[in-house]
């Protein structure tokens, strides 16, 4: 997981990675409040003596570097970018910039769920003010320093971003590193060549979201996570690592081949000898196998090695049981060890067969999948890893065994918890091309992720509308080629929105997809019986938790599995179900997502296709999944029982189970039993009277399962129920806590919808809340207020005058009547080439604004340089034209009147003060109040370490309820 801060080969001890992320984390102002202290000085210092001892050791460090960013909203510099000039990268690409008024953000962070909605935005992006209109929120701006030792120098340094949305440029030190278009796929900089050795280096990045890549809701920021790698000249390369595994015709039986491949890199101008050496550890990390190899190695070279080992009667990687086995890559030269990387893969065979489907391990294995988009509840599409491990366990309890990634490639770290939880991936490419950057991308995929156990299949695209073109097949066969030729172990697919139509990709393609079309799926299979098969999308029914009647002013669509675009989650899975050559397939969608609300528009924000709604929480049609995906004996009633004003009135009720037979009973009245068809579902006309509505399930005469739903009291308490209790206190890791309200039985009441505030305090913050309704406009997250007013200097005075140096003008006292009055507030001043002016200004300051906790003068533009004066004394100085310099002033602040000289030299063109200029007193920030109304009685809170150890209480208010604290403890890793 990301949350463990640092990976690195280091085995020997504390590594000067370790001490660098530590630096780099609690050395920022935001946490050096809180964990400056004596021991953590002493702690700090000791492992500084230490680095030297464990430097050497450790020849590939990874660190995370998602703490002590500065996040600005706006396009106040356009692209930043100077195209005559290296290196001169102008606004927040300077290390010398000043964003003392932005706002500190740790990663992974999405600006676009921090909007409020707007009824007039983009509908499938959720309205969600951002893209074409909305020019103000399109762009964000990212900066933080890194320190690089001096004892790195030698070293290979990249810089890898997990995903930024979208159109991404990154600076380092005034330099453009590099272009990123796509919004979804991970990328790396080369950044040795522009680093300062023994310095701060100043990384910027600048993210344009005014195009979206998708119809659905996308974010935007820095929403995954970042690292800085370290590796010595000779190492491994980017992604270079590949072991899989296969068996004797394909039969998981006896001894399995473990298949190994390192591309080697040698930036260094000296040829060298490469020493390969591999162990495998078996699940228990036990060595099972080893090899080794020797490579000799040109000067700036690449090179790749491969092997095979055989391990006997392995364990084998599955759903249910999620053996992974870990590969130690090692290279030496010279007698030294020079990289070592860990990567772990389970040992597993994947085949389809035209008449029977999927086999994993060489038996029939149904897709009982859902498909998913990456966001969640509260926090958008930055999810902490934490999330990732919530979402995949709560697919699990309805018997999913599968997670197409809709429509992009996901984050590693989801991948990561498929491996090692149980959840086979269909890992999806975003668009259907051929080009170079295309293939590139794809290409880029494929590395980063085919040592996953998980990933069973790869899917080249999703619905395109060229794909039964001559041009679509000749793209799509390129693309299944290079896939092939990176991963010989796995097959290819497409979603295919087409029925029995064998044009195109559909002719190539080594598994035919449906997206839909059921119907015609039985004949395409007759016409074609040598080709295997997969459903890739099916159902697109609609859901809302905890209603039973359609309400479209509301946006609301009944919980009874009725109201399909596509087809009921019982049609469909009836029909797959009986047909072994479909595969089996994935249902649209596991979880509601944010954005194409459907069937319904505005109030609608999100989806309603989910089994769970955005925050993870059961919908009644989990229990249909449950009953016929999984073992377990289950017995479900809807709707609710509390039905006031319809005594006598008719309510459908339904069951979801797979017991044999149900008898449904009203207040211990039997309504009759009922045999329970396969695939189905039992349904009963009750006339409403309050009480106990209960069932019982048989098997074979034996009553094997009993439920019931009951007519609650009204509301009287929240409740608080952490997913987990111990979390790591490493600053990322995190809680999913359920607030329900309950009557005065303890019993969750369905229909409340009660305010609940909520208040954290210990080493834990609230990162976003949620309740799962597809129309609530309530924030998502609440932000930090600044208290305090704002003074603008609106009113200068200037006079020319023949250069910059001790001029009287600026002091304090200087008497300024005379001089022209000049307005800053237009884009360009009013200075000619090669000049020299003096602006002034005077402002009124209380006592109160002198105490201050800041006091933040900020100019829109200075042009070209500038010294700036607040009563008389030097405030700092500006050199780059294009910046939106600021500075503290503070200190030099006194009750009165103040005066503010700027001596600005002009070089080219028409320069000056521009843009407007404006002083901020800043008191200390009010905490926000977060809240959240119950949807149907429940709603979500997602409590975050923020890097200590302790006790993190959380507490739930609501007017008129009795309140609820739980505690969650952050612990070492």
């Amino acid at each position: 997981m990301a949350s463990e801060i640092v990976h690195t080969a280091n085995t020997g001890g504390l590594s000067g990675g370790v001490l660098n992320c530590i630096l780099e984390k609690y050395m920022n102002p935001h946490h050096l409040l809180k964990l400056v202290c004596h021991r953590l000085l002493i702690f700090l210092t000791l492992l500084c003596i230490g680095r030297a001892t464990f430097a050497a050791s450790a020849p590939r460090e990874k660190l995370l570097l998602d703490f002590g960013w500065k996040f600005h909203l706006g396009n106040d510099w356009g692209s930043a970018l100077d195209l005559m000039k290296a290196g001169a990268d102008g606004g927040p690409a300077q290390p010398g910039f000043v964003d003392l008024t932005w706002r500190e953000v740790n990663l992974p962070h999405d600006w676009v769920v921090e909007l409020p909605f707007d009824k007039n935005a983009d509908l499938y992006h959720g309205f969600k003010p951002v893209g074409p209109g909305f020019p103000q929120n399109d762009v964000g701006w990212y900066r933080r320093e890194i320190f690089i030792p001096k004892a790195d120098e030698g070293s290979r340094i990249w810089i890898e971003f997990g995903g930024v949305y979208r159109n991404s440029t990154v600076f380092l030190n005034s330099y453009t590193i590099g272009h990123h278009a796509s919004g979804y796929n991970s990328f790396r900089y080369d950044i040795t060549d522009y680093l300062n050795y023994g310095e701060t280096n100043t990384l910027a990045v600048r993210a344009d979201a005014s195009e979206p890549e998708g119809w659905f809701y996308e974010g935007a920021g820095i929403y995954r996570h970042v690292w800085l790698v370290k590796t010595s000249p000779l190492a491994v390369a980017p992604d270079g690592v590949f072991v899989y595994s296969s068996f004797k015709n394909n039969v998981p039986k006896g001894a399995a081949t473990i298949h190994l491949e390192t591309q080697l890199l040698n930036s260094q101008t000296n040829a060298a000898k490469a020493k390969v050496s591999w162990q495998v550890l078996d699940p228990k990390g036990k060595v099972v196998a080893t090899a080794t190899a020797s490579e000799t190695m040109k000067s700036w070279g690449k090179a790749s090695v491969l092997d095979a080992v055989r391990i006997s009667s392995p364990v084998l990687w599955s759903p249910e049981s999620p053996n992974l086995y870990k590969l130690v890559t090692t290279i030496e030269s010279g007698g030294k060890v020079t990289d070592r990387q860990e990567t772990e893969f389970g040992v597993r065979t994947f085949a389809f067969d035209p008449d029977q489907g999927f086999f994993l391990n060489g038996k029939r294995y149904e897709i009982q999948g859902t498909c998913n988009h990456q966001d969640h509840a509260g926090v958008g599409s930055a999810l902490p890893d934490a999330l990732q491990y919530f979402r995949v366990k709560q697919l699990k309890k309805f018997g999913c065994n599968a997670i197409r990634t809709s429509h992009n490639e996901p984050t590693a770290e989801l991948l990561e918890a498929c491996d090692r939880l149980g959840m086979l991936v269909m890992d999806e490419n975003r668009l259907l091309g051929s080009s170079a950057q295309n293939l590139e991308l794809l290409k880029q995929q494929v590395r980063r992720d085919r040592n996953h156990a998980s990933v069973f299949i790869w899917s080249i695209a999703n619905e395109e509308g060229n794909a039964t073109t001559p041009i679509g097949g000749q793209i799509s066969e390129t693309m299944q080629r290079v896939i092939h030729q990176l991963d010989p172990s796995r097959k290819v697919t497409y979603a295919a929105n087409v029925g029995n139509v064998y044009e195109g990709v559909n002719k190539i393609i080594d598994v035919r997809g449906w997206n839909y079309y059921v119907p015609d799926m039985d004949n395409y299979h007759k016409d074609h019986p040598a080709q295997p098969n997969i459903g890739t999308e099916v159902a697109s029914a609609f859901y809302t938790r905890g209603i039973y009647t359609k309400d479209p002013e509301k946006g609301y669509v009944t919980g009874y599995d009725v109201v399909a675009g596509g087809e009921t989650a019982e049609n469909w899975w009836s029909f797959f179900a009986a047909r072994p050559w479909t595969s089996g397939s994935f249902v649209w969608t596991g979880f509601d997502y944010r954005g194409e609300p459907t069937p319904y528009q505005w109030p609608c924000i999100s989806s309603s296709f989910g089994i769970l709604d955005t925050c993870g929480f059961p919908k009644d049609i989990f229990y249909y999944y449950k009953s016929w995906w999984t073992t377990n004996t289950v017995l479900h009633l809807l709707p609710h029982w509390n039905w006031a004003g319809k005594e006598g009135q008719p309510i459908d009720v339904w069951c979801f189970s797979n017991c044999k037979e149900v008898e449904l009973f009203l207040n211990d009245r039997s309504l009759g039993k009922k045999a329970m068809p396969r695939n189905s579902h039992l349904q009963w006309t009750v006339n409403y009277e309050p009480g106990t509505l209960s069932a019982k399930g048989y098997n074979d005469g034996k009553v094997v399962a009993e439920t019931k739903v009951e007519t609650t009291g009204a509301p009287a308490a929240v409740q608080l129920t952490p997913d987990r209790s111990t979390i790591h206190a490493d600053g990322e890791d995190c809680s999913v806590v359920t607030v329900s309200v309950t009557d005065s039985e303890g019993r969750m009441v369905p229909t409340a919808d009660n305010l609940v505030h909520f208040t954290v305090t210990g080493p834990g913050k609230i990162i976003g809340v949620g309740n799962g309704d597809p129309s609530c406009h309530e924030p998502d997250v609440y932000l930090t207020k600044a208290a305090g007013h704002e003074i603008k200097l609106d009113e200068w005075r200037t006079n020319a005058v023949p250069d910059e140096k001790e001029r009287p003008e600026v002091a304090a006292n200087f008497n300024d009547a005379d001089w022209h009055q000049t307005d800053v507030r237009p884009d360009y001043g009013p200075m000619s080439s090669n000049s020299f002016m003096v602006y002034r200004a005077h402002f009124q300051a209380t006592d109160r604004d002198q105490q201050s906790e800041r006091a933040v003068i900020s100019f829109g533009r200075i042009d070209d340089d500038g010294w700036i004066y607040v009563n008389g004394k030097l405030a700092g100085e500006s050199h780059q034209w294009n910046a939106s310099p600021a500075y503290e002033i503070r200190s030099r602040l006194h009750a009165g009147d103040n005066t503010i000289a700027v001596i600005v030299k002009n070089g080219g063109g028409p320069g000056g003060l521009s843009m407007g200029a404006s002083l901020a007193l800043q008191d200390k920030p009010v905490a926000p109040d977060w809240q959240r109304s119950v949807f149907n009685g429940l709603a979500q809170v997602i409590v975050q370490n923020t890097g200590g150890r302790g006790e993190i209480k959380l507490t739930a208010q609501a007017e008129g309820l009795a309140p609820a604290t739980t505690l969650i403890h952050a612990e070492k890793n």
